[in-house]
């Protein structure tokens, strides 16, 4: 697996990190920085009219920080993909996985308007 970065005008300040096959999307209740389901997790980031946000994807030793992430848990991933999308279902960035199943770690600045967002896969 690679490490794959990119600056993007995120709209409504969504991004998704699922398996392309299972939509099970959570419901944002505008309350935190994050919100999931068993399949699917939703992170905030900065609103497009604010500029870009830095959005990494790769193996977790190589794109993790030091400090806790503010999300940790095991995703399905049954098709061996996983992809990160914005709410108009628009795929910015994927990476293949080993197993049907993938540990999904998540860091962000802290704020629910993080100027970055880092998925760190194992």
């Amino acid at each position: 697996m690679t490490v794959r970065s990119i600056h993007w005008p995120v709209l409504n300040s969504l991004l998704w990190i699922r398996d392309p096959t299972i939509e099970d999307l959570p419901e944002i209740d505008g309350v935190g920085a994050f919100w999931s389901t068993p399949s699917c997790v939703a992170v905030g980031c900065v609103p497009d009219c604010d500029g870009d946000t830095e959005i990494t994807i790769g193996p977790a030793e190589a794109v993790g920080l030091e400090s806790t992430p503010l999300f940790d848990r095991i995703l399905p991933t049954p098709s061996r993909r996983l992809i990160v999308e914005t709410v108009m279902k628009e795929t910015i960035l994927q990476a293949s996985v080993r197993s049907a199943e993938t540990r999904v770690r998540i860091w962000t600045d802290g704020h629910p308007a993080s100027a970055f967002v880092i998925f760190g896969l194992n």
